[in-house]
């Protein structure tokens, strides 16, 4: 029996995670906008925890999203439906 040898969508999920290398990048793999506000509405729950407590449980977040927006089907495009050509 042959193995699948290329990596599962969790699999390259997980990887692309690990390299974000700052919190902007985690941001926008989660879909954050890029806008001050968005990143501080985003932000705004996680301060009310103490020290690093907020900043953990906000990557976590993120994390959350990238992973959760990953395993969602993507929308297709609808095209119109074609008539049939008369000649």
């Amino acid at each position: 029996m042959k193995r699948c040898t290329r990596a599962s969508k969790l699999d390259q999920t997980e990887d692309t995670i690990r390299r974000a290398g700052s919190i902007g990048a985690l941001e926008r793999l989660a879909g954050i906008g890029g806008a001050a506000e968005d990143r501080a509405a985003f932000w705004q729950p996680f301060c009310k925890l103490p020290g690093a407590e907020g900043l953990d449980a906000g990557v976590a977040e993120l994390k959350r999203i990238i992973r959760s927006n990953a395993h969602t089907p993507a929308r297709r495009a609808r095209k119109p439906a074609s008539r049939p050509h008369h000649a």
